[in-house]
Parts: structure tokens; sequence; C-alpha cells
């Protein structure tokens, strides 16, 4: 789902830069020197916005959640298996790194990156365990091109994505590959609105094709209104040149493997995670390269599934019923403007 927002804003951010290089051309040299300035102030505005609004597109960031305990059922099979006291903390860690350009409207970048989510089990019901203590680590590789284009005299934006994912279990766990498509459809000094679709091809995947909507607002006394499906709706306000606040809701996603020895169920497995984070923020910039960031609120589980390597998520053999709980998150940018 993080991917949906990179996309797009890259895309923007590529188109941005070109636009500011071609009103950059001279017609003297002190017109040329003013030009570039302008220019190159333009783009560093534009691009240090879009990395405030889209935290995974940052060269470099590493955050960690607090997930506090709730009321775990366990089901395998249909029938319940265990309730527990469930708690849960996750670091990740992300790095951006550019491969090439090709030409002024295309990019080719690698995304890399890393989970450790620690689960914490206590005061387990229904089989024979008090307390369980388990981590797991997953690394994720993702190479992408996106290019602008124009279509029906508009901005058309499209990119294509190879993910890998490999885990404590060894070897390539997961495989999947992406294309984005989307449509400028406005575009003013406050208003921006772009409508598409991403292809997903992916075995264990049960919807091929999502939808894609994005439309950021600059409203009034410094507030931005960002909605972008189906990953985020957020309401962010300028304090000053240092210090951002907001509130909203984002989806995330996650993954991890297994390898299991019972006969009752797959010997390799995908466990898979889907969540919504609803609550406030607050970043303020350190110096001039790192951008220290905290939220909370309370964190909703919308899918806990496991289910066999290859297969579909709707095939699981194992989900998990869990309440709603309250999170806390620190992280740790960094932003080169």
């Amino acid at each position: 789902m993080k991917r949906i927002s990179n996309t797009l804003i890259c895309s923007l951010v590529i188109t941005v830069s070109a636009n500011a290089q071609q009103s950059a051309r001279p017609t003297n040299v002190q017109d040329s020197i003013a030009r570039a300035r302008m220019a190159d102030s333009t783009k560093k505005a534009v691009i240090r916005d879009v990395l405030l609004k889209s935290p995974n597109l940052r060269p470099a960031m590493i955050s960690t959640t607090w997930i506090s305990r709730g009321q775990l059922q366990g089901n395998l099979k249909g029938r319940n298996l265990f309730s527990s006291d469930f708690g849960q903390l996750r670091t990740e860690a992300l790095l951006n790194l550019p491969l090439s350009n090709w030409g002024r409207r295309g990019i080719m970048t690698a995304t890399i990156t890393y989970a450790h989510t620690n689960y914490e089990l206590n005061d387990v019901k229904g089989i024979d365990m008090k307390s369980s203590s388990l981590s797991r680590n997953t690394v994720g590789l993702t190479t992408t091109y996106r290019r602008v284009d124009s279509l029906f005299g508009r901005m058309f934006l499209t990119s294509a994505s190879v993910v890998m994912y490999t885990g404590d279990v060894g070897g390539v766990n997961k495989v999947a590959l992406m294309a984005n498509g989307m449509i400028m459809l406005k575009k003013t000094a406050q208003t921006t609105l772009l409508v598409g679709a991403q292809v997903i091809i992916d075995p264990t995947n049960n919807i091929p094709v999502l939808p894609l909507i994005m439309y950021q607002k600059q409203l009034q006394n410094g507030f931005d209104l960002n909605i972008t499906i189906p990953q985020q709706l957020t309401l962010r306000k300028t304090v000053n040149n240092k210090c951002w606040v907001s509130f909203g809701t984002i989806l995330s996603s996650s993954v991890s493997f297994f390898n299991f020895s019972s006969p009752d169920v797959p010997r390799y497995a995908n466990f898979s995670t889907l969540d919504l984070k609803t609550g406030p923020g607050v970043e303020y910039k350190l110096n001039k390269l790192l951008l220290i960031g905290a939220s909370a609120g309370l964190w909703t589980p919308m899918m806990y599934r496991q289910y066999g390597r290859w297969q579909k998520s709707n095939s699981y053999f194992f989900d998990g019923k869990i309440d709603t709980t309250p999170y806390i998150n620190l992280n740790l940018s960094l932003i080169p403007f």
C-alpha cells in the first residue's frame, strides 16, 4: 500500500524539476543566474513539501512502533484455537536510492526496507502455553521505473515495480509485479487531483486491480488536506518552517514468513497483516538533514492471516481477531532540504 503514493509524488517531483530546468534557459548571464537560482529554490521547496507529506519517499528513515496489549483470539481452520493478551513492538527502516535517469521524463530507483517485529503473548488460554515471545525479520527490495508523459493533453504518470521479500527462513519468499497509471485531472496553486489504477501480479493477492485517487488541497491558516485512496487521509498544519502537526488515518501492511513441521498446516507460510493507525502526529526539523517525528493514537487491526507461501491470502488456515489498542511511534528521517 505504501508504494502507491511513492509512485505518484516521485513522478510529480520529476515534472517540477524538468519545468524548473526549462524555465532557467538563459537569455543573458545575469538573467540566467537569476532564473537558475529561482528554479533551484522552487525545486527544493517542492521536494521538501513532497518529503514531508510522504515519509516513504525520504532518502532514509527509521521508526519504532509500540502497540499496546489487547485481547487476541486465534482461530485455526475456522475453529477457536486459543485466546491471550497480545502486544507488538515493530522497528522499521527504509533506504531510497536513485539508480539512473532515463532522459528528462524517466527515473529508475531502488527501495530497501527492513522490519523487525516482536510478538508477545501472555495469559494464554486454550493451549498448553502461558506466555510466548516470537520475533521475525523481513527484508524487502523494490526496483521501480517511473515516467511522466501526457495523455489527452493532461499529465500522465506511469510506473512499473518489481518487489521481492525474504525473511528468517531464507531465500526469496515473496515476489510481486505492479504497474500504475495516473492522469492529472486538476492542477492549481491550491488543488491537485489525480485518478488512475494499480495492477498487481501476485500469486497471493485476491484483488488484481486497485483504483487510485490522490487529492491534495491547501486550505487557509497553513492547513493541507491529503487524501490518497486507498492509503491515507490526513490534515496537516504548518506551525513554522521547522515544525508540522497532523491528524489522520493511515493504512499499512506487513508480511513475515514461517516454516512449520506440523502436518495440519502448510510447511511454508506467510503471515500478513493489515491495520489502520489513527491519531495526531508532530514532526520537527532538527537541522538541514534530520527530521524527528512522533505520533500516537489507536491501532485497529483489519487482517491477521496465515496462509500457504504461494496460495491466495483468502485461503488462510489461521486468522486472528484483535482488539483496537493504543500505539506510539517515534521516527527519525533524513531530509536534505
